[in-house]
């Protein structure tokens, strides 16, 4: 018995350990592409999507592409790693709560005009990082 309760914890502390990683924002300063729009819970297909990149950077700046909209600013991750603020304490700021970071995933939720958004993205490879391929000379 004492060895399953030992086994058990053993993987608690280490299930938050991993979420303590993850929580820091070094998974998040990335280029994020959407993978999965959810809207009041329709989730949109491929074809009817919003075409959504935002670019985390590491010195706390950020770029927000939706269609041809195009926003930067200022990103802010709250003390419990749980929610990104955008352009904090301005009129302009959004406010999106972390539902999962993995380094190859970013579930987010947030409500605007009366709306429940989900979104999920993956990270978004540049066009210049392709691995497959040969560098050109």
């Amino acid at each position: 018995m004492k060895k399953i309760l030992l086994i058990a914890a053993i993987f608690v502390l280490s299930a938050f350990s991993a979420y303590a990683q993850d929580s820091t924002g070094s998974d998040l300063t990335k280029v994020w592409g959407i993978d999965e729009f959810i809207e009041n819970g329709k989730k949109y297909q491929d074809e009817d999507m919003l075409e959504i990149v935002v670019d985390f950077a590491p010195d706390g700046s950020y770029s927000y592409w939706e269609e041809n909209d195009n926003l930067d600013g200022f990103w802010e991750l709250s003390e419990d790693g749980n929610t990104i603020y955008f352009d904090k304490d301005t009129e302009d700021e959004m406010v999106w709560d972390i539902v999962s970071l993995t380094a190859d995933r970013l579930e987010v939720k947030c409500n605007y005009g009366g709306k429940k958004y989900r979104y999920v993205f993956k990270p978004k490879i540049s066009k210049g990082e392709n691995t497959d391929s040969e560098p050109t000379q």
